[in-house]
């Protein structure tokens, strides 16, 4: 990875300045794209001073298509680049429009190995880091455009896997058509998936390794092709894409722009001021007691785990309270949930009964409290026999399975 230092380079404004924190306060890495074809920190620097008044550029790096490394700002600097969450947010800039442009193998290594330093000097896990597009209120936008769960899995490995520097202009195989299957999909393996990768690469859509296997990263390829070509999105390869691939030239590189972010508004000070991290569904799905807090409030299944289940409750939860609805628990959504008592009246949500592993979550332990024994959420054996002595007592079928019927039973409803 090559570095260039430009703090002191860059254009500024003379008569403003970011705020500066302590680097204890930084919990998130922020992936951007440009959304513009080119670029570079000097450019986007005088855009964000220039055109947007800004105190200087709104990212603390940015890493061109070669994979070069700018430094901007000093991690300590607070400056704007995902409004609401600047405050504890590193902000990683990858020059390029990866709406419909493939991440090249160059910049995506160079980003991998800037993020995991500032992992291990920030003490940051990788579910924190996140693309712009997954922070709080920006599920709109599409930014950074690229799968950040399969970023996030390459971030865990000690390294990616490498391309050959040994590649070839396409393929005769490809292009004339003689040994080709009429349609290439997903798990295909061979020669012609071969040639379709070293095409795809010749005309910037990098499909991963030249591997002659139809894997994920070739599907993603072709899908980012079809988009552009305005044919059938479908990451499958038939006699259109086949076509539309012998056919389609690159085009010309357009000129430098300024990259657009995003200005802080008034809440910012809100999430400034807010300890507790921001809850979202994301893959590996976080774990932890606020996980389980949020769950024991908002009515979903205590678990300890935020999955999909618990995103929908929080959305409930957030529409009844007139928040943005996003699923997400960021500062606001804790300051509403704050105000709410935490819950005992859990309503019927399944059938409960004893199985391998245990079910657990909030609807087991309200059954417990009611039948007075160990509230531990984990319906096993003995809460079983206290269901089948309770069915017992009421003469009605003992199963020792919390059904509707025993349920309505024991609370009542």
């Amino acid at each position: 990875m090559n570095v260039i230092d430009k703090r002191n380079f860059l254009a500024s404004s003379r008569s403003r300045s970011y705020r500066r924190r302590a680097k204890s306060s930084i919990r998130n890495i922020a992936i951007h794209h440009s959304a513009t074809a080119t670029g570079s920190a000097e450019a986007f620097a005088r855009y964000h001073v220039n055109e947007l008044g800004w105190p200087g550029i709104g990212y603390h790096y940015v890493v061109d298509k070669q994979g070069m490394v700018s430094i901007c700002h000093d991690l300590e600097v607070v400056s704007y680049h995902v409004g609401n969450s600047n405050g504890y947010a590193v902000g990683i800039c990858m020059v390029g429009d990866f709406r419909n442009e493939a991440l090249g193998y160059q910049q995506r290594e160079s980003t991998l190995e800037l993020t995991r330093n500032l992992m291990r000097e920030l003490n940051i896990p990788v579910e924190n880091v996140w693309g712009h597009i997954e922070f709080p209120g920006y599920s709109w936008k599409p930014c950074p455009s690229i799968n950040m769960e399969f970023f996030r899995n390459q971030l865990r490995e000690d390294g990616a896997t490498s391309i050959g520097s040994g590649l070839t202009t396409p393929s005769s195989l490809y292009i004339s058509g003689e040994r080709q299957r009429t349609i290439l999909t997903m798990g295909d393996q061979g020669d012609d998936v071969k040639a379709l990768q070293e095409r795809l690469m010749e005309l910037g859509f990098q499909p991963g390794p030249i591997d002659g296997i139809y894997g994920p990263l070739t599907v993603d390829a072709v899908s980012r092709f079809q988009r552009v070509v305005s044919i059938l999105v479908d990451g499958i390869v038939g006699p259109q894409t086949r076509a539309a691939l012998k056919d389609f030239s690159p085009l010309s590189e357009q000129p430098e722009q300024g990259s657009p972010t995003d200005e802080p508004d008034d809440r910012e000070e809100l999430y400034n001021g807010e300890t507790r991290r921001i809850l979202l569904y994301i893959r590996p799905m976080m774990r932890g007691t606020d996980v389980q807090m949020v769950q024991e409030k908002v009515g979903a299944i205590v678990d300890g785990i935020y999955g999909p289940d618990t995103e929908e409750k929080v959305r409930v939860f957030q529409r009844k309270e007139g928040l943005t609805i996003d699923g997400i628990v960021g500062p606001q959504t804790w300051r509403a949930l704050d105000r709410v008592q935490k819950t005992s009246a859990v309503s019927y949500q399944r059938l409960l009964s004893l199985q391998t592993p245990y079910l657990r979550g909030e609807d087991v332990r309200r059954v417990q409290r009611a039948l007075r024994i160990p509230a531990d959420g984990l319906y096993g054996p003995v809460t079983e026999r206290a269901v089948r002595k309770f069915q017992q007592r009421e003469g009605i079928v003992v199963d020792g399975i919390m059904g509707p019927r025993t349920w309505s039973r024991l609370f009542n409803e």
